[in-house]
């Protein structure tokens, strides 16, 4: 497997998700504005960037890993492929909330269920694509060693974790665990 220049080890692929995951955001934001003048118009740009914006920031780990893989980058660029579109979108977040948090209710608040569960969620996509990689360069004779390696491991064992917790009970549990714990320091 040759490796590439690190722009187009990592940046490209990170590039591309996050591009998406920008656009998808911006044309959801003003699909009410598209649907004031044409409802038809705004619903069907209003379910599509939808859409995108899941691939991108839940699922975005399945484009940019398998890009960043095929290019040769190592297994920690790999990982900081995958996980940076979830990265900058939880960051996004945090300081949406910086506006109504300060201190350490911020702190606690980047820990709120969605932020953990979407980057458990590039972990564990991370993990399945890292394994669909390695069988795939396998059975072409690119890649000598093991499947399971310890990274691939620990990130499938995290996503297997995190995720089906996450979404127990629609994941009212984490959030209303979430709020408890926020009214016990908070209030």
């Amino acid at each position: 497997m040759k490796q590439k220049m690190f722009y187009r080890r990592v940046l490209i692929p990170i590039g591309i998700v996050t591009l998406l995951m920008i656009v998808s955001i911006n044309v959801y934001n003003i699909s009410p504005v598209v649907g004031a003048a044409h409802p038809l118009l705004g619903k069907i740009l209003s379910t599509v960037s939808a859409l995108f914006m899941f691939i991108s920031i839940w699922m975005g780990a399945f484009i940019a890993h398998p890009m960043a893989f095929r290019a040769g980058a190592s297994m920690g660029e790999r990982v900081f492929a995958g996980l940076a579109t979830p990265l900058i979108w939880s960051a996004k977040m945090v300081y949406y909330a910086s506006c109504i948090y300060t201190g350490w209710e911020l702190v606690y608040w980047s820990f709120h269920p969605l932020i953990v569960g979407v980057i458990s969620t590039a972990l564990l996509n991370m993990g399945i694509s890292e394994i669909l990689c390695r069988v795939i360069y396998r059975r072409k004779g690119l890649m000598p060693g093991r499947i399971f390696q310890g990274p691939v491991v620990i990130m499938l064992l995290i996503g297997l974790t995190i995720v089906p917790l996450s979404l127990w009970n629609g994941g009212t549990v984490f959030f209303y665990m979430f709020v408890d714990i926020y009214m016990m320091l908070f209030h």
